[in-house]
């Protein structure tokens, strides 16, 4: 024992030589440990130093203008999970045919106090915890990722800009490949919630010992509500982001689940596939009744009711109007009021031919209001 700990202490003074510049005979044998010591510290800071690089030239993201049949995407750069988050930014054509595919980031911004940072452009630009906990978990290690993410390509000092942007959020959803929702970090009750979410989605029909059977009760009861508790499906411009969506993918930290948005067949079956569990009696033996499933049907609801009135949809029922929507999704949460209205504006198909109700944030939020009384009764 004696001899294995000295063999590692000679090591470590190997590596630690040149910084300490003391004599190895006189140092060695009278304070060893201490030498080791310097050295595990001095290695550990090396490693956090790469994951957390200290912002030296913090600036904001230089936009160029962007034109009316442009979007801004975001190219994530592949890297390890503790290399610094690097990427860039580009005006591109945009639509099914312009030949650059993307997918867009449904996620909640968080606090925007004390910022993390990235690279982009070669600059160092805050962005919010959560922003950089989802593009972490989204980067490839060995090829780069097309996004497109709100907080980074639309400059949100620009009112204008902003203005157009948001008028189209609907169709910038709608023409990606993939809407990536990032619900938030893996806990330890989460893999559990997420395994039954699996199950709902890819189950093509109920079987005779579901998951919440196969796993204890408790466990499953916390797992799914710490997955449908999480504060991204209070969120107002959801409705909007999956609504349009094509292939929706759910991310929570590493653990996936995706499915077909616009195969109506689809969203239905998940849909049953839920009720029914919800009312069979292995779902009340496991004692989930007090789960709030209410979240995800919602969620799918939306989808189900982007298949209206779509020229690559299934249904011919005509969609509900913005008021119906706003009293529906009126207890959905955002920061700006009005938002309320604003955030389901690509849901609504009529409101892109108003020439009198056009999306601004010049407006007041009693103005806003006063707009959506004259389109709703005229």
């Amino acid at each position: 024992m004696t001899s294995y700990i000295w063999k590692l202490f000679d090591k470590a003074w190997g590596f630690d030589i040149c910084f300490l510049n003391f004599g190895f005979a006189s140092f060695t044998r009278r304070t060893y440990h201490l030498s080791f010591g310097c050295w595990f510290r001095i290695a550990s800071r090396d490693i956090q130093n790469q994951a957390n690089p200290v912002a030296t030239d913090e600036t904001k993201i230089q936009y160029s203008p962007l034109e009316a049949s442009n979007i801004r995407l975001f190219t994530l750069h592949p890297g390890l999970d503790v290399e610094v988050i690097s990427g860039t930014i580009e005006n591109k054509s945009w639509g099914y045919s312009s030949g650059n595919p993307y997918e867009a980031l449904s996620y909640v911004w968080g606090q925007t106090k004390s910022p993390n940072t990235i690279i982009v452009n070669g600059y160092t630009v805050p962005i919010t915890k959560s922003l950089e906990d989802a593009l972490r978990h989204l980067r490839y290690p060995d090829r780069p990722r097309v996004l497109w993410v709100d907080y980074l390509c639309i400059n949100q000092e620009d009112v204008l800009e902003k203005n157009q942007e948001v008028r189209k959020m609907g169709q910038i959803y709608e023409s990606a490949d993939s809407v990536v929702i990032w619900l938030g970090l893996e806990t330890q009750d989460s893999p559990v919630g997420m395994e039954i979410l699996r199950y709902f989605v890819n189950e093509p029909r109920p079987l005779h010992c579901p998951p919440w059977q196969t796993n204890p009760p408790s466990l499953a009861y916390q797992g799914l509500q710490d997955v449908f508790n999480r504060p991204w499906f209070q969120r107002m411009w959801v409705v909007q982001e999956i609504g349009r969506s094509h292939h929706t993918i759910l991310l929570c930290g590493r653990d996936c689940v995706e499915w077909q948005s616009t195969a109506t067949s689809v969203v239905r079956r998940i849909a049953r596939m839920i009720k029914y569990a919800e009312i069979s009696p292995q779902w009340a033996e496991s004692e989930l009744g007090k789960v709030d499933m209410q979240p995800l049907l919602e969620m799918l609801n939306y989808q189900y009711m982007n298949q209206f009135t779509r020229c690559w949809g299934e249904c011919t029922i005509a969609a509900p109007d913005l008021l119906d929507l706003a009293h529906t999704m009126r207890h959905k949460q955002c920061a700006d009021p009005r938002d309320k209205i604003f955030g389901l504006w690509g849901l609504v198909e009529y409101l892109f031919q108003l020439e009198t109700f056009k999306l601004d944030y010049n407006m007041s939020i009693a103005q806003v209001y006063d707009e959506l009384a004259r389109v709703s009764f005229s």
